[in-house]
């Protein structure tokens, strides 16, 4: 694997307007997504540069309704963005996202979770991934199981621990996030009550968790849900993610069919966030 300085990406903006179908978007890009983000009235979708040409063709044939732009990115390039412009978030009175070079030294009464930003381009700012970390605090119980599906960069397994998980185990398709979800792990001071495997999600068996975290796209969740509930324990929670609203309707269906029951609904922009039991 190549060291991340010396990485390349691509990423793809549109301007946000009513007409673009941003579900159908995200599924024909999504097999080589790296990362998304929202920034001054865009959409921008981030790819490793090695999938530029089978990007370009998707776009001419599948997407060519709609009007992109091209910007090659450089490691120095995206990381001096982010350390110019990053905000911190706070989740809660007791939880801010920070990146590493923030100091946190005199800020004892409130806890942290430190990030570099990397690879994964997971900072904490998308609505799907605040959704979630802002509903683990009425959902995750000292001494929980986790199992974080999509893991990215790390941050929903570093704050599932930060609220009292005794173990994660995360797993995450994009082999190139693995150095980017360890370094986060390592700021964090997390070495030994988590596990990383680099898979398909829809190749696990292993549900036998007392909370699971699912921030994917609707295609993949379509796949999922049916694999947790064959191997699923009698009795868990799912923070499921990663869906906009529109993608309610179907993936409600699903749940119903499979008799999971839908205990809370959180919305932030054109995102959504459903508690399964």
């Amino acid at each position: 694997m190549k060291n991340i300085s010396q990485k390349k990406w691509f990423s793809l903006s549109i301007e946000k307007n009513d007409s673009i179908n941003l579900d159908l978007v995200y599924a024909k890009l999504y097999n080589y997504l790296i990362g998304t983000n929202e920034i001054n009235g865009k959409y921008i979708f981030y790819f490793d540069s090695v999938n530029k040409i089978k990007i370009r063709k998707i776009i001419n044939s599948k997407l060519k309704q709609y009007t992109f732009k091209i910007q090659k990115l450089k490691y120095e390039n995206w990381h001096k963005k982010y350390q110019d412009n990053f905000k911190i978030i706070s989740i809660n009175d007791n939880l801010k996202i920070v990146p590493y070079w923030h100091d946190i030294s005199n800020e004892n009464e409130i806890d942290f979770i430190r990030i570099l930003p990397g690879m994964a381009f997971g900072t904490g700012h998308h609505e799907t991934t605040r959704l979630i970390i802002e509903s683990m605090p009425k959902n995750i119980r000292p001494g929980d199981k986790i199992l974080d599906l999509g893991a990215g960069s790390g941050i929903l397994s570093i704050a599932a621990l930060k609220y009292g998980a005794s173990f994660v185990k995360a797993i995450e398709y994009d082999k190139d996030c693995e150095e980017n979800f360890i370094e986060n792990m390592n700021l964090n001071n997390l070495q030994s009550n988590y596990s990383l495997e680099i898979d398909d999600v829809l190749n696990n068996k292993d549900y036998l968790y007392d909370v699971i975290l699912v921030n994917i796209n609707k295609n993949v969740i379509l796949d999922l849900l049916p694999n947790i509930y064959k191997y699923k324990q009698d009795k868990f929670k799912m923070i499921l993610s990663g869906l906009l609203v529109d993608d309610e309707e179907v993936i409600s269906r699903l749940l119903d069919d499979l008799k999971f029951s839908i205990i809370n609904k959180l919305k932030m922009g054109e995102w959504i966030c459903l508690i399964i039991e």
